[in-house]
């Protein structure tokens, strides 16, 4: 019996030598240990100066500042198609470990309007949220309007005359906008542009009385007195605009979480996938990023991994489409 048991023994010391002798040389590809080996592209699908154009260079600088990657991002514009062209780009570029793209609400919305030939987010590898930005009217410095009240009290006596401008068609400032139209019991003309720096140019050059915008597009005119906020859509003010009260103060049931995070394109491995989600995850955890972009720009933190990402696009696309349905965008 004394044999038999040291033989058990001999025989349970080799077959864990082997367990670990396993685990080591399957350690490295179990965790996936992939990195870049050049320089990423950054696809924004927007025109420069928008609020995706912030948020990539944003991200770029911070990354590098922390040395968070070995590599540079190419920030690369890709606009047109209200962000269908710059997605559908990266969609039909499957396998491609070196290339990332902004991706916001908007491009939830675009494509349900575009039709068939358009990428939705089904076509992508969700990688994660960084943030929600905030949706707010603004109107120029010396603009006849000082409250929403007063726009509302204008809209409502010259009816689909009133310009206000936003970033393409079928997106989140029009979306917004019907939210607004819809709780005041008004009508407003919306014209399209191809990026929030275009409408903020529009507004400044006395094409627009009113423009939806996110705090990134208009602060720097803000700084230099040229724009002001009416209202944000928004259930807080915020800090750095504490006179723009939110619309619900005003009595109008006007919010929106507009989303900003990235995708990849199809058909990454796993290991690809779980180093960009990685990497967002520790730039959304540096100081350099609460400072030099949430609070700077006056984003709310919200930081969601792959899969609560995926989840809260999928809920966010049944309210887009309801919303669209309304605008006659859809049927």
């Amino acid at each position: 019996m004394g044999a038999i048991k040291g033989g058990h023994r001999v025989l349970a010391v080799l077959l864990l030598a082997l367990v670990v002798l396993t685990a080591f040389a399957a350690g490295p590809a179990a965790a996936g240990e992939w990195k870049p080996t050049k320089p990423i592209q950054f696809i924004v699908p927007y025109a420069p100066g928008g609020g995706s154009d912030v948020l990539a260079r944003s991200i770029g600088q911070v990354i590098q500042g922390a040395k968070l990657n070995a590599t540079p991002l190419i920030v690369v514009n890709k606009g047109g198609g209200s962000g269908t062209v710059g997605t559908t780009s990266v969609a039909q570029s499957p396998g491609n470990e070196h290339m990332l793209l902004t991706f916001i609400s908007g491009q939830v919305a675009a494509p349900l309007v575009a039709g068939k030939g358009a990428a939705t987010y089904k076509d992508l590898t969700l990688i994660g949220n960084l943030a929600i930005d905030e949706q707010l009217i603004v109107v120029k410095w010396h603009s006849p309007y000082k409250t929403i009240e007063e726009v509302v009290a204008a809209a409502k006596a010259k009816a689909g005359t009133i310009t206000i401008g936003g970033t393409a068609t079928g997106q989140e400032d029009q979306m917004c906008n019907r939210i607004f139209e819809r709780a005041a019991g008004l009508t407003l003309r919306y014209i399209p542009f191809n990026s929030g720096g275009e409408v903020i140019t529009a507004l400044l050059g006395g094409h627009l009385e009113l423009a939806w915008a996110n705090p990134s597009e208009f602060f720097p005119q803000w700084e230099a007195k040229m724009v002001r906020p009416l209202a944000v859509a928004k259930e807080t003010r915020l800090p750095k605009f504490p006179d723009a009260p939110t619309f619900k103060e005003k009595g109008l049931d006007v919010t929106f979480k507009m989303f900003r995070g990235i995708a990849a394109p199809p058909g990454i491995s796993p290991a690809v996938a779980g180093y960009y989600e990685n990497l967002m995850k520790r730039l959304a955890e540096t100081p350099a990023w609460k400072e030099k972009y949430l609070d700077q720009y006056m984003l709310s933190p919200s930081w969601m991994s792959s899969k609560e990402f995926a989840t809260f696009v999928a809920q966010n696309e049944v309210q887009f489409k309801a919303l669209l349905i309304e605008l006659g965008l859809l049927k």
